[in-house]
């Protein structure tokens, strides 16, 4: 396992300053439309599922290795936020791919 985050993650977008607002609006959004917010969530957790399976039994897995829900939650809380996160980078560099914006 020695020297496995040597190097970069080339494939993995990086995150930049200007997705900060287009993020924010999202949070903002899940946080303050109750049963919408509560959709949205369920929505994101069945894509990521379908998406990423094996990384969805990872996390699965790992959220029940914490016995407080309060845990749990902030675990799922911080997977989608980095998984939201890289989603918006990655559709943020297409459109700029597309209208030739470096």
């Amino acid at each position: 396992m020695a020297g496995v985050w040597k190097g970069t993650m080339s494939k993995i977008p990086k995150v930049k300053r200007g997705i900060q607002h287009s993020f924010d609006k999202k949070v903002k959004d899940i946080k303050g439309d109750g049963l919408k917010g509560l959709e949205d969530l369920t929505e994101f957790w069945s894509s990521f599922k379908k998406e990423q399976p094996y990384l969805a039994k990872i996390v699965i897995r790992e959220m029940k290795s914490f016995k407080s829900q309060k845990i749990q939650a902030a675990f799922a809380h911080g997977v989608w936020i980095t998984y939201a996160a890289l989603k918006s980078q990655e559709e943020a560099d297409e459109m700029n791919r597309d209208w030739g914006i470096k």
